[in-house]
């Protein structure tokens, strides 16, 4: 997959601007608050239907206009596709070669990888973080797992508008316990699924992710394993039957609870993922430096995986993460990233960083209040 040509109009700080890129690596240079982050994030929105920062259509329309839009021109084994997301402030429009398609679709034909500051403090972070770290792999290890995300996603969102509905006094409580008898067999399945996915996907990146930790570290005895938490249980050796009863177990336990409170307490949106550096929990046990290092090793792990899986590496995304780490562990990152085949895209407020890729194939691009200095 290679980004060949983006253009944005309205979109955050740009009014209207058309960028062409590298197929190999591309800095975006610039102080803070200028755009950098902008571009990627226009490319990640258009190619896997959402953004990786909080964001709602308001804020990704430049101020005092109705609607904004994003263009891309990619290529693909051999193909060539056209994507279009029109914005406004109550809609998405996405289109591929002028066929309207929906995010989950997307998401199963293009695959990029972020590296963030936010996705780096994710282990310190709440756990909705590391599931979204997780839910991103599995689409990596299935590519119709993207579906199985937005079919519980969608189960989830009609269960909690039937809670709601009692606790506002919409439905009697008859009503509302019929409601959920006849949607908790879906719902249950479907949780049961997504949450097995998410253990699967774990255990087959186990291997990666410790070579890649071993690798950033330089320490071959480094030992990193992870916890999948279903109701406080460690349910990483669950089979997908036992994963069905804990959920079924946790249902009953707590179905008064779920009607007071009027949302779904049961589920793969309320689980954790517990990273073990030697076998202790990193939450509590492990420097920030270490905790980014996991995090960066769990993607680079991604990554491997991928290419391992579908024959090719996602685009990848690098958002100021250079900066967020020591000399040693940027100096690893750099020379896996030589070694990969793939598009590579890269924010920094060092205007010295280009000179660490030194590559033939390397795009500088200098901007400042939404405008591209030069190329």
């Amino acid at each position: 997959m290679i980004f060949e040509k983006l253009r944005l109009v309205n979109f955050r700080n740009y009014r209207d601007v058309v960028v062409p890129f590298s197929p190999r690596v591309n800095v975006f240079v610039g102080e803070n608050g200028q755009g950098k982050t902008n571009l990627l994030e226009a490319m990640y929105l258009i190619s896997q239907g959402d953004s990786f920062r909080y964001s709602d259509n308001r804020t990704l329309i430049n101020s005092n206009n109705q609607e904004a839009l994003i263009q891309a021109l990619i290529t693909q084994n051999d193909l060539h596709y056209k994507l279009k997301l029109g914005l406004s402030k109550s809609r998405k429009v996405l289109t591929l070669n002028d066929k309207k398609i929906s995010s989950t679709d997307v998401r199963k034909i293009f695959a990029s990888v972020v590296f963030s500051p936010e996705s780096l403090a994710s282990i310190k972070e709440g756990a909705d973080h590391r599931r979204e770290l997780v839910d991103e792999l599995l689409i990596t290890f299935e590519r119709k797992n993207a579906d199985l995300i937005a079919e519980y996603r969608k189960a989830l969102k009609t269960r909690n508008k039937i809670l709601k509905n009692y606790l506002e006094g919409l439905n009697d409580k008859t009503v509302t316990e019929n409601l959920l008898d006849a949607l908790n067999p879906q719902f249950l399945r479907l949780a049961a699924d997504l949450s097995y996915a998410r253990i699967t996907a774990l255990a087959g990146l186990s291997k990666d992710f410790n070579n890649a930790m071993q690798y950033i570290s330089k320490n071959d005895a480094v030992d990193i394993s992870v916890e999948y938490v279903i109701s406080d249980q460690n349910a990483v050796d669950f089979s997908r039957e036992e994963v069905q009863f804990a959920l079924q177990k946790r249902m009953n336990e707590l179905h008064d609870a779920e009607l007071s409170s009027g949302t779904s307490l049961v589920g793969p949106h309320k689980h954790d993922i517990v990273f073990l550096y030697g076998q202790k929990d990193s939450r509590f046990y492990c420097s920030q430096g270490q905790q980014r290092a996991i995090i960066l090793s769990f993607k680079m792990a991604q990554i491997v995986y991928h290419r391992k899986a579908h024959g090719t590496y996602p685009v990848l995304m690098l958002d100021d993460v250079l900066s967020e780490l020591d000399k040693a562990k940027r100096d690893a990152l750099i020379t896996f990233l030589h070694e990969i085949n793939t598009q590579i895209f890269v924010t920094t407020t060092d205007f010295t960083l280009p000179e660490s890729f030194s590559l033939d194939q390397l795009s500088v691009l200098r901007i400042k209040d939404g405008h591209i200095l030069d190329e």
